[in-house]
């Protein structure tokens, strides 16, 4: 039975990830397509894990087949498998509701003055976070450390921020080629914010951006071949879990391991949570109200940290599985219901994706369902980096766009750009 229902929760979003991300051979990265990876890479392998962990030798697989109890099993499998078919079905009816090409192919351009300046004010403002939290930024983090998680977490912002501005500048500038868009200032403050994120240990963040440009090229410019992207996926595993092996100053011979371990360890606090309270049918979102301090900017409450309501959840390595946020949060009833009308909202925002507005909030929301989403407090990934760092602020620079090309026109016209018709991906 329970090969069983791992087999179907496999199964069931590999298919509908593949009928919404592959056509005629070519993949467009799109939100079921990094919801699917999310969901199969943090909630399904700690699964798979314990069901083949007497089979087959997988990282931790003895300690987790003593941790993770047999009656728990069929439970959480259960659940998950509900929650994807609120998914394909919240998915479905978006499709039909939210139709593609219906709404004109007209972009308000935010010029490039608005941009520099958002850069320039970034820049300083990362310069500035890194100086008033230069004593913590470059300590080794643990769980308990949390000025190391203040220090990284102002810096990120910034970069986060400059991430932004470049998805803009690349919406407005299409004609732009990549080696020459590469060397713009917007891009070179980018990978230069990146470098140091890698270097700070922060390698999720940059893996979120590479996939919003990933999910741009794909649905903006041309798809790739299934084949390029499988390769591709497998090099940049290698380089991710590289990365770790040199944080941690083991040989990199262990990357894919290394790989391995991350929903691995994340899952801790799920295994605790089901053994030790259970899988609730409906909660209230009491925690998810608290987490919306965490809007405050870090350098304005550099103690927010300290002060926020904390889940009650166990987490020993700081993480917090979004199974368990969702449960803590919603119950099972609850979360069925976030996760039919979760995929409507994407929709809504790929239909109007001809906007730059519309089209960023897209790219950047959909680009944090790869890891974020899944293995982050909902403090940090629905309120920080989906609400504030993917809606807020791409409002906040289009209204400052706007705002600049409206003081500089004389008639108070704004620019237009008339983008070709995109083919509809669903």
């Amino acid at each position: 039975m329970d090969d069983l229902l791992l087999v179907i929760a496999v199964l069931l979003p590999c298919w509908y990830g593949y009928r919404r991300s592959v056509s005629r051979g070519l993949v467009e990265i799109n939100h079921v397509t990094t919801l699917t990876f999310g969901f199969l890479f943090y909630w399904i392998t700690p699964l798979a894990v314990r069901v083949w962990a007497s089979q087959v030798e997988f990282p931790l697989s003895s300690a987790w087949f003593a941790f993770f109890r047999a009656r728990l099993i069929a439970p959480y499998a259960l659940s998950c498998i509900a929650l994807y078919l609120c998914l394909v079905l919240g998915d479905t009816v978006g499709i039909f509701v939210f139709r593609e090409g219906e709404h004109k192919a007209v972009t308000t351009v935010v010029p490039k003055p608005a941009l520099s300046v958002v850069t320039l004010a970034a820049c300083a403002l990362m310069v500035y976070s890194g100086f008033v939290f230069r004593a913590a930024l470059f300590k080794r983090a643990t769980p308990t450390s949390l000025e190391v998680g203040v220090a990284r977490g102002a810096v990120t912002a910034c970069i986060i921020l400059l991430g932004a501005v470049a998805i803009i500048f690349t919406l407005d500038h299409p004609e732009i080629p990549w080696r020459k868009r590469l060397f713009t200032p917007h891009f070179v403050a980018l990978i230069a914010g990146g470098g140091m994120m890698v270097i700070l240990g922060s390698r999720l963040y940059v893996a979120s951006l590479l996939v919003m440009f990933l999910i741009y090229q794909t649905n903006f410019r041309a798809r790739y071949k299934l084949k390029t992207v499988v390769a591709a996926s497998i090099v940049f595993a290698f380089l991710f879990g590289a990365v770790g092996t040199w944080r941690e100053g083991s040989s990199v011979t262990g990357a894919f391991f290394n790989v391995l371990l991350e929903p691995m360890e994340d899952s801790l606090s799920l295994v605790h949570h089901l053994r030790y309270k259970g899988i609730a049918w409906l909660n209230a979102p009491t925690q998810l109200a608290s987490d919306f301090e965490n809007l405050i900017p870090t350098v304005l409450m550099p103690n927010k940290l300290y002060e926020m309501k904390k889940p009650d959840a166990y987490r020993p390595l700081g993480g917090l599985h979004s199974f368990v946020s969702f449960n803590l949060n919603f119950g099972i009833l609850g979360s069925a219901l976030f996760w039919f009308l979760w995929p409507m909202g994407f929709r809504y925002l790929k239909s109007r994706s001809s906007s730059t507005l519309f089209a960023t909030i897209y790219i950047m929301c959909s680009g944090w369902l790869t890891f974020t989403f899944f293995r982050d407090p909902f403090s940090i990934s629905l309120v920080k980096c989906i609400f504030e760092d993917s809606i807020l602020v791409p409002f906040v620079i289009v209204g400052f766009g706007r705002l600049l090309s409206t003081a500089c026109s004389p008639a108070g016209n704004t620019i237009v750009l008339t983008l070709p018709p995109q083919p509809d991906s669903s």
